[in-house]
């Protein structure tokens, strides 16, 4: 949809709303059903029905047989919460080091950039962001689409003191929408590709009525559209004086784990299959040949049964063979090309048993593929996300303080960091050797290893203990009493 025709259209909520959910995506329904419980090996009696038993009915039939009935008895249902597994280490290698600020402070520009910086900061902080963009990505990697919405608030007093002049009254906050909520969210795009609007289709109760509305987020304005009784109508305009559109989408195309799907379904079936197995044939089958004539122990007697057979009779154990290797190769096999195929870390307890200090450089090699994936999507739509988040901040800042109006063309970017297990024997050691060696001071030492969060007060703090030590070693001179 291009912006003329858009425009065209929104005096005439009746033809522009169907426009508009005509460009609604298809959000998989397996993305509602994440929850383990919530699988189709769970909830699906089609795909795993019932199985038909016969079951004794304690009378005989006129040749002396047993009669049965059929009864229905669930099977096993064993999921599995790989999905979630996939999600949240892909969120987590993404975001877990946090999102700094990057800007180039610019010397024509020293004081308003160090203002709009502060400013940015304080928003960042103010808002959690880096706690909130995990939510922002993990709803983005499973559902496939999160609106963030930003919008101004009075600050409280003193909210600006040292940063911003008083004049500043106003701060920013952020919501954030998406399917699990019950939001659909709508990107517009133009022939060319770009996002010139973003639209919110959500369900509000009114008088204890369900009432349909629509958001369209416009880039000085949004509206409010409602499905009344006689269509949908325009409710309200609201003014955007940020000079950009107040939302920021993120999205992908399919979820996180939609390549695996298949692989995760048949572990789940070959699991619940096994268990339904189990409970048949876990034991092997006495099996005799010829006639017992006798039989003792066993029982309540806790003892072993001993049979006594008439001549040629013998006992045997009959088990199947090789049926339960092969399911369990299935599943080592298709639980390693689900972790491999999304790039996601397969660690468990056992492979870590009596590995306490792994080389840096195989921590790295385990952590390979994660640390792609996630510096891919940290170059690319992550990065761009965010840095729409820090230019539209930018324009808020600037007309919350005018004073900042000129640093608005700052550059700015989103810094990311990957945070992996960390030998800190081997770190510690390789450091010192490089301050042994004159290589390396002790300054950036101590920055290196991180064990503080404030590596120059530590410094500080090092060599006041150094002079006091060697205060305390110095020798101590004798007075001369000689005559």
């Amino acid at each position: 949809m291009e912006i003329s025709e858009l425009t065209a259209l929104l005096a005439d909520p009746l033809k522009l709303i169907p426009a508009i959910e005509s460009l609604e995506p298809t959000i998989p329904a397996y993305a509602y059903d994440v929850e383990p419980e919530n699988h189709k090996v769970v909830s699906d009696l089609s795909y795993r029905p019932w199985k038909e038993i016969d079951v004794a009915n304690g009378v005989l039939d006129d040749k002396g047989n047993m009669t049965y009935r059929k009864e229905q008895r669930d099977v096993h249902r064993i999921p599995s919460s790989t999905q979630k597994q996939i999600l949240n280490w892909a969120v987590h290698m993404n975001l877990s080091g946090g999102i700094e600020i990057d800007a180039t402070i610019r010397d024509s520009f020293k004081a308003t950039d160090e203002t709009m910086l502060a400013m940015l900061k304080k928003t960042w902080d103010d808002n959690k962001l880096n706690y909130t963009a995990q939510k922002i990505d993990r709803l983005k990697k499973n559902y496939t689409q999160c609106l963030v919405v930003w919008y101004s608030v009075p600050a409280e007093e003193g909210f600006w003191d040292g940063i911003a002049p008083a004049t500043s009254k106003f701060k920013m906050r952020c919501s954030f929408f998406s399917p699990a909520t019950g939001d659909i969210i709508i990107p517009i795009y133009d022939q060319y590709g770009a996002m010139i609007s973003c639209a919110r289709k959500y369900t509000v109760a009114i008088d204890s009525k369900d009432v349909l509305k629509m958001d369209l987020f416009l880039t000085d304005k949004y509206i409010t559209y409602i499905n009344a009784s006689t269509g949908w109508t325009e409710e309200k305009v609201t003014a955007i004086a940020y000079g950009k559109a107040n939302f920021v989408f993120h999205g992908q195309d399919r979820p996180e784990y939609a390549d695996v799907l298949p692989k995760i379904e048949r572990v789940e079936e070959v699991d619940s299959d096994t268990a339904d197995e189990n409970q048949i044939s876990a034991f092997p089958i006495l099996a005799a040949i010829g006639e017992i004539t006798d039989s003792t122990g066993g029982g309540a007697k806790n003892t072993r049964k001993t049979f006594q057979l008439s001549d040629g009779g013998d006992l045997k154990y009959v088990e199947a063979k090789g049926s339960q290797q092969s399911a369990t190769d299935e599943r080592k096999n298709l639980r390693r090309d689900i972790y491999d195929e999304t790039g996601t870390p397969q660690i468990s307890m056992e492979q870590l048993a009596g590995s306490s200090n792994i080389p840096g450089v195989a921590i790295e090699l385990m952590f390979l593929p994660a640390t792609n994936k996630a510096r891919s999507n940290q170059e690319g739509d992550l990065g761009m996300e965010w840095q729409r988040h820090l230019n539209l901040l930018k324009s808020c800042m600037a007309v919350i303080n005018v004073g900042v109006k000129l640093s608005v063309s700052m550059p700015v970017k989103p810094k990311f960091k990957i945070e992996l297990p960390r030998n800190l024997t081997e770190e510690y050691t390789n450091i010192v050797s490089l301050v042994g060696a004159g290589l390396l001071s002790r300054d950036t030492a101590v920055k290196m290893l991180a064990f503080t969060n404030d590596p120059v007060a530590e410094y500080e703090k090092i060599k006041a203990e150094a002079a006091e030590a060697a205060k305390l070693k110095a020798p101590v001179v004798q007075p001369n009493t000689s005559v």
